[in-house]
């Protein structure tokens, strides 16, 4: 009964190619954005990043099938890739500070998200024997759901949190500095080059650190790089292109006043 609002809509995106739950992902993600930034601002912006990297980050422990590779691909790619966008938003309407104001804001989520699930899968553990009754099964399978989930490693936490800060920096100061020589114009440009090179440096330095640098048994740089950065890096530069219209979009979903505090 909790549910008979919620799995009629799995079912429908489950019957639907992996390709075009990602369409629908990428709207609602849009969407989301916008109507954001028409209520609330730089704050609805900064909201935005912050449940995105946080989703994209559990997203990432799923793999899904597409129909274009031959091997299961880890989800997170279209939210994550949807934070740059958002990031250059800030910067075009509020100014390179604001934006990097944002990266910050995602980054101490993202620590304290990680520390508030160790603590509680921390917990000591429902005492095992004969199930009670279902409520008592679904609680243990909560417990083991949320062990699996909220488990960090070391290696690919602190991967990921360089990587993105030291991307998320890249895209605002590459974006912004395109929108002094270019005198405010190709917006499009600014946009879809700054993602695409942040996303490279991301893609690439999360890599490098979590499978050869950090990793217990570093892979081959055949592996790293066909399997790890390619393997993901095409999908999120398609992505990036599909940025450009939704950043020409949030001029009309500006707010009428600013609605931040400096």
């Amino acid at each position: 009964m909790d549910t008979v609002l919620v799995i009629p809509i799995i079912n429908v995106l489950q019957s639907l190619p992996a390709e075009g739950v990602s369409c629908v992902l990428f709207a609602i993600c849009v969407i989301a954005m916008l109507t954001l930034l028409r209520l609330f601002g730089v704050n609805g912006l900064y909201i935005y990043n912050i449940v995105a990297i946080l989703a994209a980050n559990i997203q990432v422990l799923r793999g899904v099938q597409f129909s274009l590779s031959t091997e299961p691909v880890a989800l997170g790619t279209v939210v994550f890739s949807t934070t740059y966008l958002c990031s250059d938003i800030l910067t075009e309407h509020y100014g390179k500070e604001i934006a990097k104001r944002g990266v910050w804001l995602c980054f101490a989520a993202q620590l304290l998200m990680t520390l508030l699930m160790v603590v509680a899968v921390g917990y000591p553990p429902l005492p095992s024997g004969p199930l009670g009754n279902g409520n008592r099964e679904s609680l243990h399978l909560t417990e083991q759901a949320m062990l699996l989930l909220f488990t960090p490693s070391p290696r690919l936490l602190f991967a990921s949190l360089l990587a993105f800060v030291v991307s998320q920096l890249t895209d605002i100061w590459l974006f912004q500095t395109l929108r002094r020589l270019t005198e405010q114009r190709w917006l499009w440009f600014r946009t879809t080059f700054s993602a695409i090179i942040a996303t490279v440096v991301d893609t690439c330095l999360f890599s490098l650190l979590a499978w050869r640098i950090l990793a217990p048994v570093p892979v081959s740089f055949s592996v790293l790089i066909f399997t790890y950065i390619l393997g993901t890096l095409l999908t999120r530069v398609f992505m990036s292109l599909l940025s450009s219209p939704v950043i020409y979009m949030s001029y009309l979903s500006k707010p009428l006043r600013p609605l931040y505090v400096r």
